[in-house]
């Protein structure tokens, strides 16, 4: 499936492209500076248009702290969030049971939870700079690991990353790929990136494509692209 990234500074924008994209895109990500902009009314905008929430804030703090967090997007009826795997095992589990537990008593459907890995403007050099020496596909498969065992839906994670967690952890454990970039886009601030097509091929279960869409001269035909590419 792909999730356009709604990568913008104001909330009049970003409707405009969920606008000229409803038909064909289904989901689209509010990450930090959006959802700073326009906190859930956003939310609620996409959700009046017919179309789902990835919602992009990354929860990384203490469990209690997360699970606060992740009851508010529960009850905003968000399709997708986000925490941080380096959270550790105690932690992630602790918010994926709440998870759980408070959309059952809500009686709303469950999120899926998905746990960010190694962010793909990061490399193994990145990685050493902040004392890891194992190289991000070892640091990236632990981290899937702990997100596994906990009860997470899957991870965020490079489309480099995606057949070696396919294989580990099995076809239902989700995968969530930005670094896509198709042939005709640039690679902007992206490390480890493949294009749409290829990201397909290794196993991605939702591909997020942010500026080679929302910033073309026409943003319509640039998803037509994309979708020609994954179909």
């Amino acid at each position: 499936m792909l999730i356009v990234a709604l990568d913008f500074p104001d909330t009049l924008t970003a409707m405009e492209t969920v606008d000229r994209l409803k038909g064909k895109v289904k989901t689209f990500k509010v990450g930090l500076e959006l959802f700073l902009r326009g906190g859930f009314e956003i939310v609620e905008k996409i959700h009046n248009r017919g179309c789902g929430v990835f919602l992009d804030l990354k929860f990384h703090d203490i469990p209690n702290t997360v699970c606060g967090a992740a009851k508010v997007a529960i009850e905003n009826e968000v399709f997708m969030y986000n925490v941080h795997t380096l959270g550790g095992f105690d932690f992630l589990k602790k918010v994926a049971d709440f998870n759980r537990e408070y959309a059952e008593q809500m009686g709303v459907r469950r999120p899926l939870l998905i746990g960010v890995t190694i962010l793909t403007s990061m490399d193994d050099e990145d990685l050493k700079t902040i004392g890891i020496e194992s190289g991000v596909k070892t640091v990236v498969l632990k981290l899937a690991e702990n997100a596994k065992k906990a009860g997470l839906d899957g991870v965020v994670c490079s489309p480099e990353e995606i057949e070696m967690i396919k294989k580990e952890f099995g076809e239902g454990f989700i995968t969530v790929t930005p670094g896509i970039r198709p042939d005709w886009a640039a690679k902007n601030d992206q490390k480890r990136v493949m294009t749409p097509k290829e990201a397909k091929k290794a196993g991605a279960d939702f591909i997020v494509v942010g500026r080679p869409i929302t910033r073309a001269a026409n943003v319509a035909e640039a998803a037509e692209r994309v979708l020609k590419e994954i179909s």
